[in-house]
């Protein structure tokens, strides 16, 4: 039921990045959860291009993805829906699509090409029964590791590449009085964290096995235990503060030399960026174990049924926007993710993009994020073991992966 997604959630003020006295002008109002600053210059860029063609964006910029999606579908369930909303790829937008409170954009889709234009597997993350509900706008690879350069210098190491190698840094950098590792404390990217881990340690086959089949033998299998064991001993590597703490503030902490390393998608090389850091010099990136691939993931822009054809014509102003190579190339530098428009200009690309601009073009070094795979049950269901798991006094290791493995048939 639609309704089970249903949560009081305080509706951000919506503000205009650019008005115009012109009454023609067409309205879009868009929900969505990007705060940061990368972020933020991200959604500039297309508010630029929105009002270039003639359109006025009214940005309504909600902090935190669950507070976004709840307040975008309370206002679509009420019938006073936005002209387009952020979700990320994968099965959160379904019910809303099976209560048929969704724009079909397969039309659209087909007169304007996507299927040639955007990676198979994003394209796919929006498809249902055929059609296309949902258009991606952002690629992001989830397993990178990111690690302050200055830092490594002192300790006299280069970027780890395996899992020895990184616990030798951490060990360097404690001792050196320093933050070892400062990772987000929030239950969605310790889930991510987690993956990066097993397709790091298990391997690509375990992982594949878990995330595509959902096979809770593998979740007890020896590849597993292994990954959980490494994912356990980073642990001990966490500082204090990290339980609670945003990726913004946890990668805030590896810019200021705080700290030697922290975990994340591509979207926190927007956050260096932001901060006037270069890759290479200010910061390394890296994929450790990066023969077994990169995660995949994004977002994506859902389009409400339209209400009448105001908003019809807003929405067909955002999708020739969205899907427009030169804005979404400037959204993608701006916004430090993947392009992912093939003939985009990947020439401004820094060293750590360019890198998961190879992996995500490439089918056999790039798999999908459970969120990709997973219904929403399952994603809760692992997301909550993992959380006890790593919280300091809960789960135990057997417990844990049993945890995981009855979570991957949850209802």
């Amino acid at each position: 039921m639609i309704f089970k997604l249903l949560f009081t959630a305080t509706t951000a003020v919506a503000l205009c990045f650019a008005a115009s006295a012109n009454a023609d002008e067409i309205k879009a109002e868009v929900i969505h959860q990007w705060t940061s600053a990368a972020e933020s210059a991200g959604v500039k860029v297309l508010a630029q291009k929105f009002t270039e063609l003639g359109g006025s964006w009214v940005d309504n910029a909600i902090s935190g993805g669950p507070n976004a999606r709840a307040t975008a579908v309370n206002r679509v369930v009420g019938g006073n829906p936005p002209a387009a909303m952020l979700f990320n790829t994968g099965a959160q937008f379904i019910e809303l699509q099976e209560n048929e409170l969704l724009r079909d954009l397969t039309e659209t889709a087909t007169a304007d090409n996507w299927q040639e234009k955007m990676p198979q597997a994003l394209l796919n993350s929006g498809t249902v029964d055929g059609k296309i509900w949902a258009l991606p706008i952002s690629g992001n690879g989830a397993n990178w590791f990111w690690f302050n350069k200055p830092i490594l210098d002192k300790i006299g190491v280069s970027t780890p590449k395996t899992w020895d190698e990184v616990f030798a840094a951490l060990d360097k950098a404690k001792a050196a009085g320093l933050i070892p590792f400062a990772p987000s404390g929030e239950p969605r990217w310790e889930r991510l964290m987690f993956n990066a881990v097993v397709l790091g340690v298990a391997g690509r086959e375990t992982y594949d096995a878990v995330i595509y089949k959902r096979d809770a033998a593998a979740v007890r299998g020896d590849k597993f235990k292994a990954a959980v064991k490494v994912f356990e001993k980073l642990k001990d590597y966490a500082d204090a503060g990290s339980p609670g703490r945003s990726w913004p503030d946890s990668t805030n902490l590896v810019i200021s030399g705080k700290a030697l390393m922290t975990q994340g998608g591509t979207w926190l090389n927007g956050a260096f960026a932001a901060a006037g850091k270069s890759a290479g010099s200010d910061y390394e990136c890296a994929i450790i174990g990066a023969d077994q691939g990169m995660i995949i993931s994004g977002d994506v822009f859902l389009f409400p049924e339209p209400a009448d054809d105001a908003m019809a014509k807003a929405q067909d102003l955002l999708l020739k926007t969205f899907t427009d190579i030169p804005t979404q190339t400037a959204f993608a530098v701006a916004n430090g993710t993947i392009p992912i428009l093939k003939g985009a200009d990947t020439s401004k690309l820094n060293s750590c993009i360019a890198q998961a601009s190879h992996y995500f073009s490439d089918a056999k070094l790039a798999t999908a994020g459970d969120q990709m795979m997973f219904p929403p049950a399952v994603v809760g269901a692992v997301e909550d073991a993992i959380t006890r798991f790593w919280s300091k006094g809960g789960l135990t290791a057997d417990q844990f992966i049993e945890a995981y493995a009855n979570g991957l048939s949850a209802s």
